[in-house]
């Protein structure tokens, strides 16, 4: 449904050229790279014979809002389970707005609360399906990731068609399906160029544990793959901030009208700014993922959407 998001030149930055994949502009939802993987989820129930929906995440998800959208334009039932309480941000006034069966529960609970979901769409005669597998968020793990295979076949067409290789490719890590994702499709086709992930919610030993195990599943067996994620750039754990970011991120809207978001694109942007300053990277083509969030740039800028 969705593909071939633009890809635009910035700017020089040290010498490099910057490049950027925006999948911010994916024409559905506020865009994103959520958009591509609630696609993949919805056509894997279908194919599972499912017609409900459970999808779970905080109250910031962008995921859980394209879902709860995704659901709503095809009229299939949806519950969205949110590991917080209180507190209202952008993505979940729109989830809220379309009707959606809303649980919320400490992440303790999370697998109980699913199982409740379940329990409930049953009882009501649906048979759904838990976007993440089983209660314990196994079995769906190459749902998303085969999603972007098919994006580093975008990023290969543009270079071939502009007659240009990007060196090296940054991008938000957080589950790590995207990255997965774009690796998975690198190796089958034996491209050795740097993917590079900011971490934004784990520590870089757990981010690499998890693509390594998707790359496995992907392949169906041991794969050896150069995985390259940095957790420098935290500033102390999911959604945490520093004055610096922000003030990259109210630089890079203002300068060249791009929405950058404190939790992922941010924390990615300003860390690949700073990991091509400190590793004196110069004269390559890098290219910049941008994977959405447009509702978590307004929430920053106190904008109701």
């Amino acid at each position: 449904m969705f593909s071939d998001s633009p890809l635009e030149f910035i700017d020089n930055l040290y010498q490099n050229n910057i490049y950027i994949k925006r999948e911010d502009k994916l024409p559905y939802s506020f865009g994103g790279n959520k958009v591509r993987f609630a696609e993949a989820f919805l056509e894997d129930m279908k194919a599972k014979g499912k017609n409900a929906i459970i999808a779970y995440g905080s109250k910031s998800s962008n995921l859980c809002r394209v879902m709860s959208q995704l659901c709503f334009d095809n009229h299939i039932p949806c519950a969205v389970i949110f590991s917080e309480t209180s507190g209202d941000t952008n993505n979940s006034k729109i989830i809220s707005a379309l009707g959606v069966r809303e649980y919320a529960c400490e992440k303790a609970r999370v697998a109980e609360t699913v199982n409740r979901a379940i329990e409930d769409f049953k009882e009501e005669g649906f048979d759904p399906y838990y976007i993440y597998g089983n209660t314990k968020g196994e079995g769906n793990e190459l749902v998303p990731v085969s999603s972007y295979t098919m994006v580093y076949d975008e990023i290969t067409a543009f270079e071939k068609e502009n007659n240009i290789n990007f060196d090296y490719i940054f991008l938000a890590t957080g589950t790590a399906a995207t990255y997965s994702g774009l690796l998975s499709r690198a190796c089958q086709v034996s491209d050795t160029r740097k993917i590079i992930g900011i971490s934004v919610a784990r520590d870089s030993k757990r981010c690499k544990s998890i693509i390594q195990n998707n790359l496995n599943l992907y392949f169906n067996k041991e794969v050896t793959a150069d995985i390259t994620v940095t957790d420098e750039y935290l500033f102390g754990g999911y959604s945490k901030t520093i004055k610096d970011e922000l003030a990259e991120i109210d630089y890079i809207f203002k300068e060249y009208d791009i929405p950058l978001d404190p939790t992922y694109t941010g924390k990615a942007f300003f860390g690949m700014k700073n990991h091509l300053y400190k590793n004196n990277i110069k004269n390559k083509n890098i290219l910049f993922i941008h994977t959405g969030g447009y509702p978590l740039f307004c929430d920053y800028k106190g904008i109701k959407l």
